[in-house]
């Protein structure tokens, strides 16, 4: 007799799991059809629709990297051949949804003395009036500079129109010299400027400092956005021809050699000298050259000076 009741009693219980079971699934099958979107498990086990499992795992794939580049040496990938399509420019302000912008920079005057010199570090920012005026590197075609804010075309290489053919021409000399060069950096968007220096900060408060020492930690490679040369089209990472990473050794190669005693003539200067980092605000930076103009470019060259120091001198201050 008791056996028999425990057997009834075994037979409810499940009754009543298939029941809940049934219960739950129509729950879930109501749920399905009104929003459309099928369940799935995300990383916590609980239920949550596929469409906002694809969003997290898009958000994820654009998070940044946990370890900046070194101060002395940023490593730089080959950028992919094909130019991409532009349908239509990014609108709004080009700071907008920029996290690290310089807390002291002031708006540069870029008329003061002419495009070509005009002025951004750590002090003096892009003003958010600029207007781009860049062509790809490959073939001086015209190219939308807030389009290339956009992440998928941070590998396009652009340049100042006004340095385009200056620059093919010093390249073109190199190679006839025996010295072959190669372009590394060019033009840099808004964003990836923001998302390298956003890298470089992660970093460093990953490695226990806070943000504002991270900030300034960064800030010893990274200028900060809007500050940087390559957000303008004038500033340009060169080494010789078939390397990418950026060191401080390329100052003993025959292409640095011949671009110190060359690259006046086509408008350039060695933007961050070894002797002028108190000045400059920036790291020696063998690699990094900018365009200014020939004229401009003998005459700094010649004074020994920095651009910091060449725009005070045009200023009357020094």
């Amino acid at each position: 007799m008791r056996s028999k009741k425990k057997k009834v009693n075994a037979t409810a219980v499940l009754s009543v799991i298939c029941v809940l079971a049934a219960v739950i699934f129509i729950i879930i099958a109501v749920n399905v059809t009104k929003d459309g979107k099928s369940p799935t498990l995300n990383e916590s086990g609980s239920l949550e629709n596929i469409n906002n499992s694809a969003e997290k795992n898009e958000s994820k794939s654009e998070g940044q990297s946990d370890k900046p580049t070194e101060s002395a040496t940023v490593s730089n990938s080959q950028p992919q051949n094909e130019e991409p399509s532009v349908s239509s420019a990014q609108t709004g302000s080009f700071y907008d949804n920029v996290k690290y912008r310089s807390p002291t920079a002031k708006t540069a005057d870029i008329f003061k003395h002419g495009r070509n010199l005009m002025l951004l570090n750590n002090d003096w920012e892009l003003p958010e009036d600029f207007e781009w005026d860049l062509v790809y590197w490959s073939n001086g075609k015209s190219v939308d500079a807030l389009s290339l804010n956009y992440k998928e075309y941070d590998q396009v290489f652009a340049v100042d129109r006004s340095a385009y053919q200056p620059l093919k021409d010093m390249f073109a000399a190199a190679e006839k010299a025996g010295v072959p060069l190669q372009m590394v950096s060019p033009y840099r968007s808004i964003q990836k400027q923001d998302r390298l220096f956003t890298e470089s900060v992660n970093y460093y408060i990953n490695q226990g400092y806070s943000e504002s020492e991270a900030i300034k930690k960064a800030n010893v490679a990274r200028t900060f956005t809007g500050t940087s040369e390559h957000n303008t089209g004038f500033g340009f990472d060169i080494l010789e021809k078939g390397n990418w990473t950026l060191s401080e050794n390329f100052d003993k190669t025959a292409q640095f050699k011949w671009l110190a005693e060359n690259a006046e003539n086509y408008g350039f200067i060695l933007r961050y000298q070894k002797d002028k980092t108190d000045i400059t605000g920036i790291m020696y930076e063998p690699w990094h050259f900018r365009y200014v103009g020939v004229e401009d470019a003998k005459k700094i060259n010649s004074m020994n000076m920095c651009l910091e120091e060449y725009i005070a001198y045009l200023e009357g201050e020094i």
